[in-house]
């Protein structure tokens, strides 16, 4: 004799909602992933203003690795500019108030490296050998007032100088509402931009 099962409506039902079910376990496990991505390895940013042109522009939005460890010479970073960090006459190091936003700049020069700013010239110098700043579109000159630093310059272990690319009108580390950026306040380090559509690629 032969054996078989037969459902009952609600056993179809109960089968349907279970295949459902199963499917969107799966399609979960995706979504949570992104979720952690975003939470704990990746940010996305948008630029406000023109302290970065031609590099970046007004609106960008950007894809961000969030920095756990020092940055290098010329990645353009995020930065937490709650504090500026200057140095006093007594040679030591005093945390005053900044510009309480986050800013985007590129990293000039990390702890031990020398620094130095020719105004004549408007060229950057780095440990004595000056730079080739593919990158801006103007010249490099310190500001008539408030100077954040006196150069040549050594960049002191935990800290690094930033400048925009736009150097005219770019508030940084030459300013004493930026000044030394420490290794912590810095949120991440741009990797690409992914709006608007036409400009996506990687930041350099």
């Amino acid at each position: 004799m032969r054996e078989y099962v037969r459902f009952s409506k609600n056993s179809k039902i109960h089968k349907l909602i279970g295949e459902i079910l199963d499917v969107a376990s799966w399609a979960i496990i995706p979504i949570q992933i992104m979720v952690i991505l975003f939470t704990y390895v990746f940010q996305i940013a948008t630029v406000k203003g023109d302290s970065m042109l031609p590099t970046l522009r007004d609106t960008d939005r950007l894809l961000v690795f969030q920095l756990n460890g020092r940055p290098n010479s010329g990645d353009i970073v995020i930065i937490n500019a709650e504090n500026a960090v200057l140095v006093g006459q007594d040679g030591f190091l005093y945390t005053t108030e900044g510009l309480h936003k986050s800013i985007v700049k590129r990293v000039i020069a990390v702890g031990g490296q020398t620094l130095d700013i020719n105004s004549e010239e408007g060229i950057v110098y780095l440990n004595n050998e000056p730079l080739e700043e593919l990158y801006t579109n103007t010249i490099t000159q310190l500001p008539d007032s408030d100077n954040a630093f006196a150069y040549p310059f050594r960049i002191p272990e935990g800290f690094v100088f930033v400048m925009g690319d736009n150097r005219d009108i770019s508030m940084d580390s030459r300013y004493t509402d930026v000044g030394l950026v420490a290794e912590e306040d810095i949120d991440g380090i741009v990797l690409s931009r992914i709006y608007p559509l036409e400009s996506i690629g990687i930041i350099k």
